[in-house]
């Protein structure tokens, strides 16, 4: 992605967010999207992932959370992040997690599901499962095929998370089926979905 192209798709993740955060306060889904907390470049954090987390600190709805990694915050943060010699992934950034199966009381607590990842060698956003993951632990030799989302952070967001790559985004990670479940009330499962549905981005 060119320096002009992330701009201009910045711009877009900007006017869906504000679209996005009108819709929600009309009608209610449920859905989060808190404001940004402020952010410096740090040195050794990707331009973008600052770039992107300078937009909104979480959003959150039925199926995934993506939250403002405490990482990125400042130099120490960063120099300090938490890192495992033995990561079959190579320590990627963690950016969200999928909240499908999460039981409501753990989500209240603020646990998460299984990860989506962002590699910090090539900028990917995929998806690993995690038997797979642990599978690579156990076997490091294997090869595993990850399921990548985008080539970039800025177009995992602008695209399969604020725009109709979003349906693909539930398909990789949580499930066809998922995609077009419904409640008794015959209302999508996923409160982020109605939310894109209702504001003409899906």
């Amino acid at each position: 992605m060119t320096d002009g192209d992330r701009r201009q798709a910045l711009a877009e993740m900007r006017e869906k967010l504000e679209l996005l955060r009108r819709v929600e306060e009309k009608h209610g889904f449920g859905v989060i999207i808190e404001e940004p907390r402020e952010l410096h470049p740090v040195p050794g954090v990707p331009a973008a992932v600052t770039e992107v987390f300078s937009l909104f600190s979480r959003l959150e709805g039925t199926y995934f959370c993506f939250e403002q990694p405490e990482e990125i915050v400042s130099r120490s943060a960063w120099l300090d992040r938490r890192t495992d010699r033995y990561c079959p992934l190579g320590n990627p950034l963690i950016i969200g997690d999928e909240r499908y199966d999460l039981p409501a009381d753990l989500r209240a607590e603020g646990m998460g599901g299984a990860p989506i990842r962002m590699d910090l060698e090539d900028g990917s956003v995929y998806y690993c499962d995690p038997d797979d993951y642990v599978f690579l632990y156990e076997h490091p030799d294997e090869g595993i095929d990850v399921e990548e989302l985008a080539p970039d952070i800025v177009t995992f967001f602008n695209a399969s998370v604020l725009g109709d790559g979003y349906p693909e985004l539930i398909k990789a990670v949580v499930g066809e089926t998922a995609v077009t479940r419904r409640d008794r009330k015959g209302r999508h499962r996923d409160s982020w979905t109605r939310l894109l549905t209702e504001s003409g981005l899906l």
